[in-house]
């Protein structure tokens, strides 16, 4: 495994130095490595040879390292790769946290739903999910983080915690890219301060941390990385256009909802383009240029999103949950009382204004820290500042997400679920990350540009005010980067700390009873659990299913029936498989079979059931 994961790191170098030999950004270059290798994939996939795909594009990566290996051998470049203090940061800290990750197991309900499930199928099934299986349900989610996570455990196998590190590295590409909006990536404090900014996020995202292959927290770094790929080449416009266009595709193929941040990058993009009209004769040339580039940019934006849509309405004619279905969403409207609509928005309200919620207090962070900045810099200083426009900006933009979300529980979600507010603390740590990192780059390049010393070019080690401010800005540096360090030991002991905690969990019961179950199937089989809640809301289902491999897997806690209907119960199934001691189960079978039955995996026969070794079950799976 150690290998293939070197040989498949080596693949994404080869990518990224492709993307840095065509002069791209290196602070974009590793999210656009990953971004073109998973759209190939992805093009692979609807043509029906996901695998081909796979290779292809291994293969290619490895080719292309080779070739920009002796490339850089022969002009004698090896030496001339220069690191700042938060490459060194970033390097040690994402280590720690692979490691831990790569030890840690997938516990959340909506990995199992989807996320992890999908990845499962697409990796030992080798194509996309059709209407015949019923493994895979949310069948109108886009597949781009699965695309990427497949093409890694194929290559490196399939484990658990590496699906876990890919997601994380997909992340860590999607942070670096914020590094080259700083207008001097040399200054110590300035990335500390970023640095400390990124790690902000641990805090905003504690309602599903990195130790889940679930999407909120990622979509919220892709936008910020679309926005900061039009600011970082806009003096190059074709790779203005071609990282654009890349970054929304996958992040329109992340999750449909991230649509809100596709239309915010494409406005900004329009707009930094707008901009750059001259006002010289002629020009309406420079006005029809610019607008072209701008319905082609849009429009090549959303070509991978539209074939996953014309692919989704050729193979399934069953809606699934979550699909975007606007007849769906006007039935539930018209089924649904005034009174009941009222009752949502009233709770949604209610949790808005909750002075106690991470939302709030995160957005009530990023508005006294724009306004702070500006009141500092252009009230006390006298200087520029963006910080108030980006304040009134950032607001917009969170009411109108706001406004969106209540959409969702009013007109797509089940009444069961938008009256709890299912799942509002992730849907809304989204726009908390995207404030923070949007708010935080524009207080950095304000700080820098109120510096001292504001023309870059002109700057060295003497371009302080005085040695006072020197050490200020040296003890600044070194506690940022402490503080920032301290966050992000705290999230790993955080996740070390789930890891212990959840040793009783259903997942960890079923990956120790069935770990390699690998090879899909359609057996009924029978999952007694011991806890009522599992069953009660589908995670035992779902868990089982996942584990097993087969979409015939039920869910059961209750066994209060008399011999005679337990046996028609267990007949309606082939397997029997117990991962927790359940005592009301173990006395029937021991009443009606006069088989001992505790945990384990047991085989449904015409007299009974009788016990059967992982091994073996996997055996009669693999037949």
């Amino acid at each position: 495994m150690m290998m293939a994961a070197i040989l498949f790191a080596l693949a994404l170098l080869g990518f990224q130095q492709l993307v840095m030999f065509l002069k791209g950004s290196q602070y974009l270059s590793w999210l656009l490595a990953i971004i073109v290798q998973s759209l190939v994939v992805y093009i692979f996939a609807l043509a029906h040879q996901l695998r081909i795909g796979i290779w292809l594009t291994f293969i290619s990566g490895l080719m292309l390292v080779i070739i920009f290996f002796v490339v850089r051998l022969k002009q004698r470049q090896l030496h001339q790769i220069k690191l700042h203090l938060f490459d060194v940061w970033f390097m040690i800290f994402g280590i720690l946290i692979s490691l831990t990750l790569l030890k840690s197991p997938l516990i959340h309900y909506d990995n199992f739903t989807h996320w992890a499930t999908m990845v499962k199928y697409l990796t030992f099934v080798g194509e996309l999910p059709d209407a015949q299986q019923n493994l895979v349900t949310f069948t109108d989610y886009p597949p781009a983080t699965a695309m990427f996570l497949t093409y890694l455990s194929t290559i490196v196998g399939y484990h658990e915690g590496s699906l876990l590190v890919g997601q994380f590295v997909i992340i860590g590409a999607g942070l670096y890219a914020l590094f080259g909006v700083l207008r001097d990536q040399r200054r110590a404090l300035i990335t500390a301060g970023l640095v400390f900014m990124l790690t902000l996020i641990n805090i905003f995202n504690i309602a599903i941390r990195f130790n889940n292959l679930l999407v909120d927290c990622l979509i919220a770094i892709l936008a910020i990385a679309g926005i900061s790929a039009v600011y970082i080449h806009q003096n190059q416009r074709g790779w203005q256009i071609v990282s654009t266009s890349l970054i929304v595709n996958f992040l329109l193929l992340t999750k449909s909802s991230a649509m809100y941040f596709a239309i915010l990058i494409l406005i900004y993009f329009a707009i930094a383009n707008l901009a750059k009209i001259k006002n010289k004769a002629p020009k309406w040339r420079e006005v029809i240029k610019t607008t072209a580039v701008i319905i082609l940019t849009t429009a090549g934006s959303f070509i991978g999103w539209l074939l996953w849509r014309v692919h989704v309405a050729n193979v399934f004619t069953k809606v699934s949950k979550h699909a975007l279905n606007l007849q769906a969403y006007q039935s539930q409207v018209d089924h649904e009382s005034a009174n009941t609509q009222r009752l949502i928005v009233q709770k949604f309200m209610s949790y808005m204004t909750n002075t106690d919620t991470l939302f709030f207090r995160g957005i009530l962070l990023v508005n006294i820290a724009l306004l702070l900045t500006w009141l500092v810099i252009r009230v006390g200083l006298h200087k520029r500042s963006y910080s108030l426009l980006m304040l009134a900006i950032t607001d917009l933009v969170t009411a109108i997400y706001m406004i969106g979300v209540l959409g969702m529980y009013v007109v797509s979600m089940p009444y069961a679920e938008a009256i709890n507010l299912a799942g509002i603390d992730r849907y809304l740590s989204t726009i908390v990350i995207f404030s923070i990192l949007l708010s935080g780059v524009i207080i950095l390049n304000d700080i820098d540009r109120a510096s001292f010393q504001p023309i870059v070019a002109q700057r060295n080690s003497a371009s302080f005010a005085n040695l006072q401010t020197k050490q200020v800005y040296q003890e600044s540096t070194f506690f940022l980067l402490i503080f920032s360090s301290v966050l992000m030991l705290s999230e790993i002991n955080g996740i070390n700390f789930l890891n212990q905690k959840m040793n009783d969990a259903l997942p960890i019961k079923m990956q120790q009873m069935v770990p390699n179950q690998n090879t899909f199937n359609h057996k009924r089989i029978l999952l007694v659990d011991a806890k009522a809640q599992d069953v009660n809301n589908a995670y035992a289902n779902y868990v089982g299913r996942y584990y097993l491999f087969s979409d015939h897997v039920d869910g059961r806690e209750a066994f209060d029936v008399s011999s005679k209907q337990f046996q028609s119960i267990i007949q309606g199934y082939q397997y029997v498989v117990v991962p927790r001691y359940h005592q009301t189960f173990s006395k029937l079978t021991s009443k009606t079979y006069h088989e001992h039955v505790r945990t384990g995996i047991y085989k449904v026969t015409n007299n009974g059931i009788k016990p059967l070794s992982t091994a073996k079950y996997l055996a009669e799976m693999n037949q």
